[in-house]
């Protein structure tokens, strides 16, 4: 019994493999636009990704089927934010806009969003795009 499983994740985190869990054990890696075929012991599982630590949604998944891996939104508008967080910040330290300290309090609440991103923002999505039954 298997289950096949597509990644189309597009450019966002293409240079690292996710790690697949099946029924929360690592089971596999795979790499972007790859296809992976996995044997399951019972009629059905549960199937999870993770990348980076960020955790996608978990699904349940039976003989036949065929899932895909995207990127969510949210992990577009997370990676973004990002980046313009730290241009802004960049920015306004060459300039002398902000003090260090209201720098460094701004650059700590950052990290502590990102950190916090981890347990509230689903970087994939798994879903079954075929059943063969």
């Amino acid at each position: 019994m298997s289950v096949t499983i597509k990644r189309r994740t597009g450019w966002l985190g293409s240079f690292s493999n996710i790690t697949v869990l099946l029924n929360g054990e690592k089971v596999a890696k795979i790499a972007d636009y790859q296809v992976l075929e996995l044997s399951i012991q019972n009629k059905n599982a549960d199937l999870q990704v993770t990348q980076y630590g960020f955790k996608s949604n978990k699904i349940s998944v039976t003989e036949g089927n065929m899932v895909e891996i995207t990127a969510t939104k949210s992990s577009y508008i997370l990676y973004y934010t990002i980046v313009l967080f730290i241009l802004l910040l960049s920015i306004s330290t060459t300039l002398n806009v902000i003090p260090l300290t209201t720098y460094s309090v701004l650059l700590l609440l950052g990290f502590l969003l990102f950190i916090g991103s981890f347990f509230f923002v689903t970087m994939h999505n798994l879903k079954v795009i075929n059943q063969y039954h």
